[in-house]
């Protein structure tokens, strides 16, 4: 009989400790919680209940992948954000906790009543599904230039019954302005750069969502050349960005007649996300 304590031990002892991730058991708890559909805290006190044959196959199945570098939301295949779970695949990145300081600052601080939301660059869908469901005044339409990402984030807002209008496109490419909200989490890792990431990141998350080109911001300027046509008069934009990079981008954003509003830190205490706004 093989028993949860059973299946733990074998993530402990065949997964390693990486640099500034959790810990093996940490991992194995995550993997054997979702896995059962259980708490971790269930398991903890549980570690003599059977598991079946079928479940402890998938298990060590799991457990391999991750050992090979996979990352563990996709192998579950979802992840938490803003308290809902997303599906995930290696068509988008997976959602990342800085994201939800947009998801904080619009709460804080909610667009007009009506004031349309344009989400650029949505891959999963979970920032433009979380903002139609927590804004239900306001309208969102969210834009991919990758059909996969696309049908990802569409899978998501049909999941939760967000109402989200989804377009092909390059940033905001050919969609017509007077948005009243701008939200964009791009590509920002200088292309150099990629080949530092932790292996979980470089070999399995997709490249096109992580490279910003030599110095990691081509694709967010792009947009900052973009976002005086794209936002109304006294509109608000949220670009997320790289440590390091705010004091740039705000100087190209003023350069196009943007106006700086705000810098949202971290938990790490990185300058992560730009407010801008288009004067009246």
């Amino acid at each position: 009989m093989t028993t949860v304590a059973d299946l733990l031990e074998l993530a402990a002892s065949r997964l390693s400790t990486r640099p500034g991730g959790p810990s093996p058991r940490a991992e194995g708890r995550f993997l054997l919680a979702r896995l059962l559909g259980r708490d971790e805290s269930w398991l903890l006190a549980h570690g003599d209940a059977a598991v079946s044959a079928e479940e402890a196959a998938r298990y060590h199945a799991w457990v391999e992948r991750r050992a090979a570098g996979e990352p563990a939301h996709y192998i579950v295949g979802t992840c938490p954000f803003w308290g809902r779970e997303f599906v995930v695949t290696p068509a988008a990145l997976i959602p990342r906790p800085e994201t939800e300081l947009i998801v904080q600052f619009l709460l804080a601080s909610p667009p007009p009543r009506g004031a349309r939301i344009l989400d650029v660059g949505t891959g999963s869908g979970c920032l433009a599904v979380t903002l139609a469901l927590e804004l239900p005044g306001s309208p969102v339409v969210a834009t991919d230039r990758s059909l996969p990402a696309l049908a990802l984030a569409r899978h998501n807002a049909r999941r939760h019954t967000a109402p989200l209008h989804l377009v092909l496109a390059d940033l905001g490419g050919p969609l017509a302005g007077g948005w009243g909200v701008v939200t964009a989490n791009l590509p920002y890792i200088p292309t150099a750069a990629l080949a530092t990431l932790p292996p979980e990141v470089r070999y399995f998350e997709p490249p096109v969502a992580l490279d910003g080109g030599a110095d990691g911001l081509a694709v967010v300027l792009a947009l900052l050349d973009d976002l005086p046509r794209l936002l109304a008069a006294g509109g608000t934009a949220l670009v997320e960005l790289g440590e390091g990079q705010a004091d740039r981008a705000a100087a190209h954003a003023r350069h196009r007649g943007l106006e700086e509003a705000g810098r949202l830190r971290d938990a790490a205490g990185v300058e992560r996300v730009l407010v801008l706004r288009r004067p009246r």
